[in-house]
């Protein structure tokens, strides 16, 4: 991004500072009603980052880790495809961000007819190494035109990593048909068991990565953000709240041991109750968005239309 750029990006962008994290400032933007890095990354970086650089030297053993993880993924896809079921008849999902494809192959277990798109070429040949069906390219409406409408669009762990997550909204969209489904998951960040531990406790706000995450929503901004996009909210929930473990005294915070240990059990808790009691994994889920908690929000907006 050259000085003049800069320059106009500083212009269009401004609001009070919330933290300054390796020399990005994140401030609650005015102009686009959500928090972010300042100033944004420009999009030939990004393209870098997650072409190559995310798997190949950021995250390393992402795949490996993925892979031990996989059976309580599938438990909470098929938790998310339920949720997605009781709002739309069609069963036509496109995953922007597919990641390694273990959404799509879920949904593919269900019935669905599922399409990724992803940037990086490592998780997509590791997703087609399955057999399921991904475009290794950066989304548009424009490239993906021609595989039609689709009843679901999904962005898993995406909104977070974009210069311009407001176009992308408006882009997945224009790929549903009317009365179709946005389905959007991101960290939900400044909740209040961070804002607890980093204005009353002392920690530093870990959660601000800037070279990974360059927004940082929660539910009452993206709801904002659908509803700019004349996207309906029709449901709202939040995953297991991470945060408790450290107000326990389990501070996982840069000990990736202490972490992988504290993941294991939310595992194995999660784990239990989708597999025997999911009404009540729904609505704990539930419960704990009411309360702004929770380490990920989960939001289905519905296009207008029949």
């Amino acid at each position: 991004m050259n000085l003049a750029e800069r320059l106009m990006d500083t212009a269009r962008h401004y609001g009070p500072v919330l933290a300054t994290v390796d020399g990005y400032d994140v401030i609650e933007c005015r102009s686009c009603g959500f928090r972010h890095i300042d100033p944004l990354l420009s999009e030939e970086d990004l393209r870098k980052f997650y072409d190559g650089e995310f798997y190949e030297k950021e995250r390393p053993d992402y795949f490996s880790r993925a892979e031990s993880d996989k059976d309580w993924w599938m438990l909470r896809y098929a938790h998310y495809f339920g949720l997605l079921e009781g709002h739309v008849q069609g069963r036509r999902l496109l995953d922007i961000g597919s990641g390694p494809g273990f959404f799509l192959e879920a949904g593919r277990r269900r019935g669905w007819d599922v399409l990724g798109f992803e940037p990086s070429r490592l998780a997509a040949d590791y997703t087609a190494g399955r057999g399921i069906a991904v475009v290794n390219d950066f989304f548009t409406p424009g490239k993906a035109a021609s595989h039609g409408a689709f009843d679901v669009v999904s962005l898993n762990l995406v909104l977070e990593h974009l210069s311009d997550p407001v176009a992308l909204v408006a882009d997945a969209k224009r790929m549903l048909n009317p009365g179709g489904i946005l389905f959007v998951t991101s960290p939900n960040d400044f909740n209040p068991l961070q804002m607890l531990l980093w204005k009353k406790m002392d920690f530093r706000p870990w959660w601000i990565v800037p070279k990974h995450h360059l927004n940082y929503f929660d539910l009452a901004s993206v709801s904002r953000l659908f509803r700019g996009q004349g996207l309906e909210p029709v449901h709202l929930e939040t995953s297991y709240p991470l945060e408790s473990y450290i107000l326990a005294g389990r501070n996982y915070v840069g000990d990736d041991t202490v972490g992988r240990a504290c993941h294991a059990e939310r595992k194995a808790f999660e784990t239990a109750l989708f597999t025997h009691d999911p009404a009540q994994m729904r609505g704990l889920a539930k419960s704990w968005a009411a309360q702004g908690i929770g380490r990920e929000f989960v939001i289905l907006g519905r296009k207008a239309g029949a």
